[in-house]
């Protein structure tokens, strides 16, 4: 594999992931923090929007647990009360497909995963990252 490079794309090749992105875009993306110290919650834009909010409410917008649970799908909360547990009570990470429901009343399908950050086996912070993973639906 040493000095060895891939051919050029031709212009079908190309053609056809220029397609291929337009018909499934990138999505939303965003990152989260939770201090287990505090309690505060810190979203990024895309977590704000991933979950409907209009930018002008972000800064009325107090993410809490509750607020998570109210957002996901109701087949969906099992599962993520489930890892959020064991995050919580095993450390390390976790990595979850769930859907949110927007309070734009929109269903986003999402991957998520979030790591349990420590010190001195005291657990400090969740960290995570979400990403849209597909078209949103009514």
């Amino acid at each position: 594999m040493v000095n060895q490079s891939l051919p050029p794309l031709d212009d079908e090749v190309r053609a056809a992931h220029g397609r291929e992105h337009a018909e499934r875009p990138a999505g939303i993306k965003g990152g989260f923090r939770l201090s287990l110290t505090s309690g505060q919650w810190w979203w990024s834009p895309g977590v704000y929007r991933l979950h409907g909010y209009p930018r002008r409410q972000w800064a009325s917008v107090r993410p809490d647990g509750r607020m998570l649970l109210v957002h996901r799908h109701p087949d969906d909360r099992a599962a993520f009360g489930q890892a959020w547990r064991h995050l919580l009570a095993d450390g390390g990470m976790i990595a979850l497909r769930y859907r949110i429901i927007g309070v734009d009343g929109l269903i986003r399908p999402v991957f998520a995963m979030a790591y349990l950050n420590d010190q001195d086996d005291r657990p400090l912070e969740i960290t995570g990252v979400l990403q849209s993973d597909g078209a949103a639906r009514a």
